[in-house]
């Protein structure tokens, strides 16, 4: 056997090997199926169609045409191949420090509009509301064992509404010195007030009620309490 001949003999798994990866450009997406299915260009013209984009679980994306694609090709065969990459470099921001991490999407182009994972902060930019900022090297750590009460509310008529939560914050001039609804001026009030009786219509005049036999306490003002600002 030469050298031709031996060429030969390799050629069809040398052609294989050179087919296992492929560099192309996105041209369409059907995006209704359990697993995203593209049709891309490669090498010179060349149509594929129908090709599976994996993606990590948790994380969803829709490119847009004319996105870059890296994919890999079982066995060499161009109808079974499997999109590993797909890179957009119009939309790629490029004002990330060493070691930071951000979602965007081409919308971060014209005007700021991404989530960013700085250095012990959490960055929230939009170009029409202020940044955030969330300093994660002071979050406390609640556990699992916390138990959070959502308020509710209940509008009963034009006139009337409720609010069930275990405490109300009020603040501002109005409340700035409120600090309960029941008080001790309204426990007293309350413990030594009496109903009077007025006059009868024979024109006697009757005696007034005794002051409650249930009074108000500073238990009471456990039910509901106020913080002013």
């Amino acid at each position: 056997m030469n050298l031709n001949d031996f060429k030969r003999l390799i050629a069809p798994l040398r052609q294989k090997i050179f087919l296992l990866l492929g560099r192309g450009i996105l041209k369409a997406i059907n995006n209704s199926e359990g697993t995203q299915k593209i049709q891309i260009t490669v090498l010179d013209g060349e149509v594929i169609t129908n090709m599976e984009r994996f993606q990590e679980y948790g994380f969803e994306t829709y490119p847009f045409s004319d996105s870059e694609i890296l994919a890999i090709f079982l066995n060499g065969n161009r109808d079974h191949g499997i999109a590993l990459c797909i890179h957009d470099r119009r939309y790629r921001p490029k004002d990330l420090s060493e070691g930071e991490v951000a979602l965007y999407t081409d919308e971060d182009v014209s005007a700021p509009f991404r989530i960013q994972m700085k250095r012990d902060r959490i960055h929230f930019r939009r170009s029409d509301k202020e940044d955030i900022d969330i300093d994660t090297s002071k979050t406390e750590d609640i556990g699992t064992s916390k138990t959070v009460t959502t308020p509710s509310e209940l509008h009963i008529n034009s006139t009337e509404h409720k609010i069930n939560s275990p405490e109300i914050s009020l603040g501002g001039v109005i409340f700035g010195d409120l600090r309960t609804l029941i008080d001790s001026r309204f426990i007293t009030l309350f413990n030594n007030h009496v109903h009077s009786q007025g006059v009868d219509s024979a024109g006697d005049v009757q005696v007034d009620t005794d002051v409650p036999t249930i009074l108000a306490s500073e238990a009471n003002q456990a039910t509901v309490r106020v913080r002013g600002i």
